[in-house]
Order: C-alpha cells, then structure tokens, then sequence
C-alpha cells in the first residue's frame, strides 16, 4: 500500500514538473511511465524529455495514443462509468423513498391495529409503537442521507469528468467540443451570434527558436489575455494556435472587440523567465464573420477564408465581412 501511495505522490509530481493537468489520460501515462511497467514509454518520454525539455500536451496525447488508446476514450469510458454509478444510486435512492413510503403506510397499520390499547391508555403498548417507529424512522433516515450524499458526489464527479472532456488541458479554455456545444446554446438563445478565428502570428517561431515549453507558455498567455479583453464573451481553443470567440453582438461590434483585444495583447512585453531574453510582442490575425444557424461550418468557412486575408495582408489584422 506505501509503495503505491509513494508512487501516486511522484506520478503527481510529474505531471506537475510538465505543466500536464492531471486529468485521467495525463495520470495513467505518467503512472506507467513511472511504475517500470512499460519501458518503451519510459524510453519515449525520457527521449522527449532529454535535457529538461518539458512534455508539451499534444506529445502527452500522442503517447497515450500509441501506448493505450485515444485519451477521449479513456474520459469517456470513466463518464460512462461514473454515469452508471449515478444511476446506481439513483434507483437505491428511490428504493429509500419507496420504503419510507411502505414504513408509513406500516405505521398506520400498526396504529389502526393498537387502536383498542391506545383508547383505553395503554402505555406499555404505546411506548412499545412508538419505540418501533422512532428506530425504524432513524434507520431509513440515516440510510437516506448517506445515499443523498454519495448521489451528490457522484453527480460532482461525474460533471468533473465531462468538464475534463470539453477543456483543453494547456489553456483550460473550452476545446472543439465544448466550443460546439456552446455554441449550439448561444445560436438557440440569440437572434445574432458573430464568431472570430483568431491565430497567432508566426506562432512556429517560438516553438522552433525556444521549444515547445516556452511555446506553450505562450499560447497560455495569449487565452488568458483573450479572456480577460473579452469576458464575458466566450473564447475557446480551436486547436493549436488558433482560438475562437463567440459573440452576441454584430459583426462590426465584434470586431472592435477583437481589435481591442489584439491592441491589449500587443501592448505587453514578455520575457523568457530563464534568462530574462525579450520575446517581443506577441500578436495575432482574426477574420470575423456573422454566424449562419444554418450552416455554421459555412461561417466557420468564412472567418478562416478572412483570417487568411489577414495573414496575407502583413499579420497583426482583423478582418471582418
């Protein structure tokens, strides 16, 4: 049991050395690394790994991949497990309420059974009613509480593990999936949805010249800063240096949101924590295009074929149709 715990406690500590979350898939790659049960993937990681580079979360997923299978299998494996536990508890929780029903309806039989001691003041016969009643009522109140409340951690997990489904693990911004499934929400709320393809200029650079630590770094800072000149509009990951923004405003709106956003962003100076080397000014392209209810991958269509424009015309623009 020691063993296992010290081995727990290191699988943590990587992960945390990485900067890899510690959601299921990043765990069980970094416990079987660990653990001496897998050499290749030792061997893979200590490769990626060599002179203190840290594991970026696509190389964590393409391990997992090769070595145990997709990593949204695994989360939505462990979903439908805990589902299946909720439900299990569901219908023991049910079961309570029918039996706290029947121990009622009990009660009134024994009290329409003892109505001749209680009418002429039987005390031992009453004390001995109540006595049977007030402990079955405990027991089925205890039992309910515990299920309510094992209910309600399951529930927890449960929405901790969809929740791990639809985040990206590097930025902890919604990913492609819950990008989607916000914005299936916003189209049926409001009359006007306007979204934004953002990427980040000559991202390449960063990851080629420094590594893809320091590339991460950066993509970490551009969804933290996108989110703050946004908020309360949504912003997601798209996927690698691309994010998208989700607005209910109109387009020429939106746009002066994103620019504001490129203007904030261009305005901060950062720094390489290791050595204090300038990075320069980190900044981005946007096309922005109304969305169409009814056909969203034609809008999606639209704001990339902008972006690109952007791109064409010198970087660090917005477009907007």
């Amino acid at each position: 049991m020691k063993a296992v715990v010290e081995l727990s406690e290191r699988t943590l500590a990587f992960l945390t050395t990485q900067r890899l979350a510690p959601t299921p898939a990043n765990y069980r790659l970094a416990f079987h690394c660990l653990d001496g049960s897998r050499a290749e993937l030792r061997h893979a990681v200590d490769g990626l790994c060599d002179g203190g580079i840290r594991l970026t979360q696509a190389q964590a997923d393409e391990l997992y991949e090769s070595f145990f299978g997709s990593a949204a299998a695994a989360i939505s494996t462990e979903a439908f497990e805990e589902g299946e536990e909720l439900r299990h508890q569901a219908l023991k929780l049910a079961d309570l309420a029918a039996s706290a029903s029947a121990a009622t309806s009990e009660f009134s039989r024994e009290l329409t059974a003892h109505q001749p001691a209680i009418a002429t003041a039987d005390v031992a016969a009453l004390q001995q009613i109540f006595s049977i009643t007030i402990e079955r009522a405990n027991r089925s109140e205890r039992e309910l509480v515990a299920t309510t409340q094992e209910v309600a951690r399951l529930r927890q997990q449960l929405e901790a593990v969809q929740g791990d489904a639809q985040r990206d693990a590097l930025t902890g911004l919604p990913n492609r999936r819950g990008i989607d499934e916000h914005l299936a929400t916003l189209l049926n709320e409001s009359p006007t949805v306007t979204l934004a393809i953002c990427d980040i200029d000559h991202f390449k650079r960063y990851n080629d010249r420094y590594g893809h630590a320091v590339g991460d770094r950066v993509l970490k800072t551009v969804a933290n800063s996108l989110s703050e000149s946004v908020a309360p509009h949504f912003v997601g990951r798209w996927g690698g240096e691309e994010f998208i923004i989700a607005t209910s405003l109109p387009v020429d709106a939106t746009a002066g949101l994103v620019e504001h956003a490129k203007a904030q962003l261009a305005q901060r100076h950062f720094k390489l924590r290791e050595n204090d080397e300038p990075l320069g000014r980190i900044t981005f392209s946007a096309g922005v295009a109304k969305a169409d209810p009814a056909n969203l991958d034609a809008t999606m269509a639209s704001a990339d074929a902008l972006l690109y424009r952007a791109k064409g015309a010198g970087r660090d623009c917005v477009l907007a149709a």
